[in-house]
């Protein structure tokens, strides 16, 4: 140990130091500073040591005699009896033997079947412990006993020893719980790697044993209990698959596979059904062993040669005849990044993209699939921000800077570009990790603005918000790629009392004033990023080109819109199948073997078990109904008792009779109501087929609420919602995020969580001190500190004598720099040039000038190099201790979804918690809006463990939503990719050579009116048929047609030259005539806000429509409550509050009137009355979005009552769909160029509209043009035109009101139609109080009662000879509490007054009469900060106590929080507080004031003393009295408060 270097070594402060005494740091103790720290450490005489180092709160110092026996301060409370599970486990863990003992046989049969029953009993808390028990030495070798016997010969493996000793073991390992916690994956790994053994021999010595004594178990004449036998297979596949896949060398060794066979062919098949997976699992793994290079005494078998590849494809990575495109092409998508690279960013080659013919892939099967799932994906994301970075590359590389983008990029994401970007720090954060501090030049609309405008300016434009998606890109070629991060540091930890952390409250501020600003400087803008991927590459990169000096060509590119989460996790989760081609049902999605006959689905695993059968009692309405798979059913009881129709009564039974079902049902056949009776059946048999949680996924938010919605509002239990972007109150307290708080962590995760947070600390320790460095890498002490360990005889010539904390040493009374002085110091005649590694031995003072400064820039750059890969180091260790604490907080939510019966999540969220999900091993998932949702979705959402899938969906309806055009199906040179085809519709229609399986289809639809049905019901759905109540639907108020297509030839707008908008189209004209169609539909006073739906397909129309629809009012029916008002409809800002006119109606604007949404956006919705904008209108007859048979299908299913169609039928006709729509419109008088308007009130008056002018002219109030004819209610006449009945109740009378106010003669001041007075405003003069005074002016009602006016005259009095007090005169008012809902509250204020006017005879307040003082002032005085609550007292008088709060609740302590005296302030409270629910207290108030003694220090004081409640109204006060005193520079003010005797309402 290095005895000059007084720098203590952190690794023995925590006991695990490994140098000892060859370590070059001290070991001494007494080098931590101890001065806070009196107790003893309990942990630091251990071996394990204390972790936390020099943050320990404990001393260090070991007292004389202590050693490695120190104990933790006992404790003084008395230690928690044992439960009985406890006292099994300390029993448990005794059978293991000491050492130098030979193991008993009857002792390892006892261990592992007592182990067993305890994990059985509490898998949770008792089970951890068991798992982490077994991993340790001791547990190793009792496993290594077990297997001993069988290489030993001990003993014969008999069946009775079997069951008593080898299967408990196995049942321990196998468990469900703990294959799927996350916490026990390490201590689980040790023990099968253990259990594999050198070569695989005790795996193999012990399985073989075990699957002869499982076949003698199975063929056994005596044996009856055939679940125990199931159990034995299933424990005994399912161990041995952990093994193998946790081991690669299995695979190479072939008793594993003559294991296997002989498992599948002694054991019957009936046995073999639950464990048929894990075979198939093994199988799969066993079989790779054939294919690894160098097995020569296995060669590889010939595989058929097909042809598979076109003429001239080029194909992935080494595969290519040109060879790899870049450094991330790759023939395996397994070693492809998901973000592109430098290198593929700056190729020019085209990337491999598969084809939709599989037979064309350079994979088979399910692994070609995958591939070609991955590929396309990517390309349609990655590929488009790969795109636009290549272009601000060539821009950057170019000595001009300008380039013509090709046609690829052209059509790459959307972006933003920030110039002449910096790095100027790294920063490092505890819970973000570490970020990058980069600026850049202001943005061109930002120059010459005040800081408030560019403020206001980056809000709205809503740039480089959290989370946004950046590349930092640079003309030396560098691509990194980041996420922008809140610059607002992480609060600092508490400690166990709630308190901060004072070691880490310090780092806090600092961050917090350091916070980078977009908008404080004028020039350059400020931003903090995180690094996506924190690889070792770019993080050195970063650290090379840290600070302005070293600025570069560079760029930051945004892509707005555009958020990592929303594509990265599925690429990730296809790649993980990708591994382990584990993916269920893959015969019938990626088939190796062609074929084209229909295919028969079996049913799910589950449901083949014997003596199984689905109990459908939810189906028949509480009727005991079975059916068992595969077996003839009679529907006739159920058919008699269900609520279902026929088709979805057939699609709920073969649902639930096959393993793979597709239910497809056309718009408004009940869809989600089927998929709800198949959950609620599924739930029925929950227990006894063991499916465990049931998933049920959605491609929306909105979609998921509502299936999540109607199972609870259906009595369905245990529901777990994942994902935090829902927005139903009903599902608010089923969200994982919530439920997982009130689970409580076992002791094994919170021994582990705390010794993680311990490493987090020492970790975050080790950074602080390196960050220094890292940002100043020119630093003299870097210098020093490389010196000392690689160069120490440099380092004593530079620094040898003593230099301050600036580098400076004095020598001779003068300072100067060490290092500098070195390098200046250089002889004149010295001018060699030796390199750096010549310079190694030379001596330093023998050394040129130039020699100084290369070697000085030589230390630096060393420096700096060790710095970084110290950084590296830490980084690495801060990540795996982030993820291990990752694993604990998610073994609590995995707890949570594991007893749930539903868990609903999107396809992004499943794919982002794929690993949480797959460990919940869920047999069910129910797929809704199963055509809407991308393959590679649907694909992640198809767990391994799910052996039953229900996909609902409709493709005729919208196709998944992609972003390159290049790739869909309806262009023709995207139709050999077709990405936006989901695996709903691949199934339901299948491309040549793929098989044909079974799909059942709804054909009752019971939303759309006949007429409007018949449209989608001649070109899509022929089979569809009407329900009887459809039939019934109204007519559309104001309008003489339900259906009707108004055709008119106003052009779309021109396309805006922005290139960010040319993509949306407008049309004006359409604009103003929805406007004016809407406002008359809701001025018939029928129609809700969600009633009326506006429907165009694009968003620039949109747009349009809400600033038209924002900007006009109407009144409307007013039976909504206002907070729905941001749940319906578009959410906005701007929306405007509605307003309530009179008679239950309300005024709002249009917008807030209807819903408003894309074609895209409404699909599963619907409304009473459609009103569409088709937009397109152009003598080209470009058609646009709607050219697509889909969305047509989506725009016209939409309609419950009435539908109405605006656009121009020339430019649609050319699309077939359209041209069979016009032609029924045509055919049935639906459509023309004016649209009939009805008058509900005159029917026989003719209107006719064809101009957005023309309701106004023949309409204006919804009606007609005639004057409305009927009374209002007060008697006068209506002078409107004609309207509806709740317009006509609206109307605001203008005559004067004739109505006498009581106790007067006066009449009312306001119109009929305002709201009078409660009581008489009428000015009064010269009234006389009750005092002398005279009031000048007071309203009728106050002078009818002078006795209760406060008086305004001042009256001085005379106290004593150094007080002088002045009194505003107040009247008692009666203060107004509700019966039954009152709160006491009662002050002493004259004894307080008392108690102040006698303190202040002294210069200053004595310390004994305080209490809880904690701020010194003056010495010895003390004051505490007093802080009145606004809604308790002011100084002018007690406004209203409105808060409200429980009965009881705990009123602040005064002791804590006000200046008081002694004796008042133990029974003093702060506030006027109700104590009970909302109640109204007026108080008035006197104001008193008087002179204040000279040396009285300046102090607050605010005193209540509050009673306790009645909680029944038994005794109230009769007075409410409080005193606030306070002091000016002269003067000390009394305000007192007094309240007589409520008046009870």
């Amino acid at each position: 140990m290095a005895g000059g270097n007084p720098k203590p070594c952190n690794n023995f402060a925590r006991g695990n130091c490994k140098f000892g005494n060859k370590c070059k740091y001290t070991h001494e103790l007494n080098a931590v500073p101890t001065t806070s720290r009196q107790e003893p450490c309990p942990y630091i005489g251990t071996s394990r040591g204390c972790f936390r180092g020099r943050q320990c709160k404990f001393s260090h110092v070991l007292a004389p005699g202590d050693g490695a026996n120190i104990q933790p301060q006992q404790s003084h409370t008395r230690p928690r009896p044992r439960t009985d599970i406890e006292t099994s486990f300390r029993e448990w863990t005794f059978l293991i033997p000491k050492q130098n003992r030979r193991f008993q046989i009857p002792e390892i049969g006892k261990f592992f079947k007592l182990g067993w029953e305890l994990l059985s009993t509490d898998p949770t808390e008792t089970g951890q412990q068991v798992i982490k028990k077994l991993a340790t030495e001791e547990g190793l070798a009792m496993i290594k006993a077990l297997t001993d016997r069988q290489n030993n010969g001990v003993i014969q493996t008999s069946l009775d020893d079997f069951r008593d000793t080898t299967l408990p073991f196995l049942r321990t390992i196998s468990h469900p719980d703990v294959l799927s916690s996350l916490i026990l994956e390490t201590p689980l790994d040790t023990i099968c790697t253990f259990l594999f053994g050198p070569n695989g021999r005790r795996a193999v010595s012990l399985f073989k044993s075990t699957a002869s004594a499982v076949g003698s178990c199975a063929s056994h004449t005596g044996v009856q209990d055939e679940e125990s036998i199931a159990v034995a297979v299933t424990t005994c596949l399912s161990a041995l698959e952990r093994i193998v896949e946790l081991n690669q060398g299995a695979q190479v060794i072939d008793e594993f596979t003559s294991i296997v066979n002989d498992l599948a062919a002694n054991i019957p098949e009936h046995f073999l059904e639950a464990g048929s997976r894990s075979l198939i699992r093994l199988r799969q793994r066993l079989g790779v062993g054939a294919t690894i290079p160098l097995l020569e005494r296995r060669p590889e078998k010939p595989t058929s040669i097909r042809p598979v590849f076109t003429v001239g494809q080029d194909l992935p990575g080494t595969l290519s005849e040109l060879g790899q495109r870049h450094d991330n092409d790759h023939a395996s998508i397994v070693d492809i990044k998901i973000l592109p690279t430098t290198e593929e960013i700056q190729s020019t080659r085209v990337e491999y993209l598969p084809s939709n013919d599989p037979t064309k892939h350079h994979l088979p099967g399910l692994a070609g699939l995958l591939d070609r799932q991955f590929r396309l994906l990517r390309e349609d994301t990655v590929g488009q921000l790969r795109d636009a970075v290549q272009y601000e590359y060539q821009r950057l590389s170019s000595p001009t800077g300008a380039q013509t983008p090709s046609k690829r990029q052209r059509n790459g994401a959307r972006n933003i570009v920030y110039q002449n970007v910096a790095l100027l720090r790294l920063e490092f954060d505890r819970k973000k990790g570490l970020q990058v501090v980069v600026e850049f030049d202001q943005p061109s609309p930002l120059v010459r603005k005040a800081a408030k405008e560019r403020e206001e300016w980056w809000t709205n434009s809503k740039r480089l918000l959290v989370d946004s998606f950046v590349c930092l890109l640079s003309s030396t070629g560098r691509a990194i790629f980041f996420s922008v991060c809140d610059p607002a540091p992480t609060p600092p930890p508490k400690d166990k009392d709630g308190n901060e952390r004072k070691d880490r409250v310090a780092d806090y501020w600092r961050a917090s004033n350091e916070r980078p600003s977009l908008f404080q400087n004028p020039e350059r803008a400020t931003l903090m990023l995180s690094l996506v991927d924190e690889n070792a590459e770019d993080i050195t990169w970063i650290n090379r080109h840290l600070g302005k000096v070293r600025m570069l060509r560079q760029s930051l590119v945004e892509f707005p819109g555009i958020l990592l989460a929303s594509f990265q996790p599925t690429l990730q989760a296809i790649k993980t199948i990708s591994r382990t081609l584990d993916l269920p049902f893959s015969q019938f999605i990626a088939p190796d073997v062609q074929r084209a006959a229909s295919v028969e689905i079996p049913a799910p695993g589950y449901s083949r078990r014997p003596g199984f059968a689905f109990n459908l009692e939810t189906l028949a309405g509480g009727e005991q109904i079975s059916m068992r798979p595969g077996l003839p059913f009679d529907d006739t009881k159920l058919r008699e008792k269900s609520t279902l129709d026929d088709a979805q009564r057939i699609a709920t039974l073969n649902a639930l009779s096959s393993c793979l079902a597709l239910i497809q049902g056309p718009p408004g056949t009940g869809k989600s109501y089927t998929g709800v009776a198949i959950i609620k059946a599924l739930l029925k048999n929950r227990n006894a087929a063991k499916l465990g949680p049931v998933i049920c996924v959605c491609y929306t938010n909105h979609a998921l609420d509502q299936l999540l919605e109607h199972l609870v509002k259906d009595g369905v239990e245990q529901v777990i919602r994942l994902g935090s972007r829902s927005k139903s109150q009903l599902l608010s307290d089923l969200n994982l995020h919530h439920v997982s708080k009130e689970a409580l962590a076992t002791k094994t995760e919170k021994h582990e969580k705390y010794k993680l947070y311990g490493e987090l600390d020492v970790i975050l320790n080790e950074i602080e001190e390196l960050m220094p460095a890292l940002r100043d890498p020119d630093n003299w002490k870097n210098i020093k500190r490389y010196l000392e360990t690689n160069q120490p005889r440099y380092c004593q010539e530079i620094f040898g004598l003593e230099v301050d904390k600036h580098g400076f040493r004095e020598v001779k009374g003068k300072k100067f720099n060490a290092l500098k002085s070195w390098i200046k110091g250089a002889p004149k005649q010295i001018t060699s040039t030796r390199t750096v590694s010549e310079l190694s031995s030379a001596k330093l003072q023998e050394m040129s000038r130039l020699e100084r400064l290369a070697l000085h820039r030589h230390w630096i750059e060393q420096s700096m190099e060790e710095g970084n890969r110290r950084l590296l180091h830490i980084l690495d260790s801060y990540r795996q201790v982030k993820d291990s604490l990752k694993r604990c907080h998610q073994e609590v939510d995995l707890r949570c979804l594991l007893r749930a019966h539903i868990i609903g999540v999107t396809t992004t969220g499943l794919a982002r918690n794929l690993d949480l999900l797959r460990r919940v091993r869920s047999k069910v998932v129910v797929i809704e809006e199963a055509g809407e949702v991308l393959e590679a979705h649907t694909l992640t959402a198809l767990l391994p463990s799910v052996e039953h899938a229900i996909l609902i969906g409709d493709h005729e309806q919208l196709r998944p939503q992609i972003n390159n055009f290049d790739f869909q199906s309806d262009n023709p040179r995207g139709a050999r990719f077709s990405l936006d085809i989901s695996l709903f519709e691949r199934l339901v229609n299948p491309q040549p050579g793929y098989p044909n399986l079974q799909f059942s289809s709804l054909e009752v639809q019971r939303r759309m009116h006949p007429s409007i049905a018949q449209l989608i019901r001649s070109t899509l759905y022929p089979r569809l048929q009407d329900d009887v109540s459809v039939s019934t639907h109204p007519e559309v108020d104001g309008i003489r047609r339900r259906l009707f297509w108004l055709d008119h030839n106003n052009k779309e707008d021109a396309s805006p030259s922005n290139l960010e908008q040319s993509y949306s189209k407008t049309n004006s004209w359409e604009v103003e005539m929805v406007a004016a169609l809407v406002s008359h539909l809701v001025r018939q006073g029928v129609y809700k806000n969600e009633d009326i739906a506006v429907l165009t397909p694009y968003l620039g129309q949109l747009q349009k429509l809400k600033q038209r629809l924002r900007s006009s009012f109407a009144i409307v029916v007013g039976d909504r409550d206002l907070q729905e008002f941001a749940a319906k409809g578009i959410e906005d800002d701007n929306v405007e509050r509605p307003t309530t006119v009179a008679g239950g109606v309300r005024k709002t604007t249009l917008l807030n009137a209807v819903r408003i949404a894309t074609v895209d956006n409404f699909q599963g919705e619907e409304a009473k009355v459609i009103i569409v904008s088709l937009v397109r209108s152009n003598d080209e007859r470009r058609c646009g979005f709607l050219k697509t048979s889909n969305r047509i299908n989506v725009l016209l299913s939409r309609a419950q009552h009435g539908m109405y169609v605006i656009g121009n039928s020339d430019t649609a006709r050319h699309v077939p769909m359209w041209d069979q729509v016009i032609t029924i419109l045509e055919h049935d008088g639906n459509l023309g160029q004016t649209l009939a308007l009805c008058c509900p009130r005159h029917k026989e008056t003719q209107i006719e509209v064809s101009e957005p002018d023309d309701f106004s002219t023949f309409a204006p109030e919804g009606g007609c043009n005639q004057k409305c004819i009927s009374r209002l209610a007060c008697g006068h006449a209506c002078i409107n035109k004609c309207h509806s009945e709740a317009l006509h109740n609206a109307v605001r009378c203008l005559e004067r009101c004739q109505k006498l106010k009581k106790g007067c003669d006066h009449a009312c001041q306001k119109v009929c139609g305002d709201t009078c007075d409660l009581k008489c405003q009428v000015a009064m003069y010269g009234i006389a109080l009750p005092c002398g005074h005279v009031r000048g002016k007071l309203a009728c009602h106050l002078a009818q009662t002078p006795e209760n006016v406060q008086c305004q005259e001042w009256v001085e009095t005379v106290m004593s000879k150094s007080v002088v007090m002045n009194f505003r005169l107040a009247p008692i008012t009666p203060a107004r509490l509700p019966a039954e809902r009152r709160s006491n509250v009662a002050t002493t204020a004259k004894r307080c007054a008392r108690i102040v006017m006698s303190e202040m005879k002294t210069a200053e307040f004595r310390r004994s009469t305080m209490v809880s003082a904690r701020t010194p002032v003056e010495g010895s005085t003390t004051r505490a900060c007093t802080h009145a609550q606004k809604f308790a007292m002011e100084k002018s008088h007690v406004g209203i106590a409105s808060n409200r709060a429980k009965c009881g609740a705990a009123i602040l302590v005064a002791a804590k929080n006000a200046t008081s005296l002694a004796s008042l302030a133990l029974k003093t409270a702060l506030g006027l507080v109700p104590i009970g629910a909302r109640a109204n207290c007026h108080a008035q108030c006197r104001v008193t004031s008087f002179l204040v003694p000279s040396g009285v220090p300046c102090h607050s004081l605010v005193v209540t003393n509050v009673l306790q409640s009645a909680a029944r109204g038994a005794q109230v006060p009769n007075t409410v009295r409080s005193v606030q005193i306070s002091r000016s520079k002269t003067r000390w003010l009394i305000t007192l408060w007094e309240v007589p005797t409520p008046t009870l309402i």
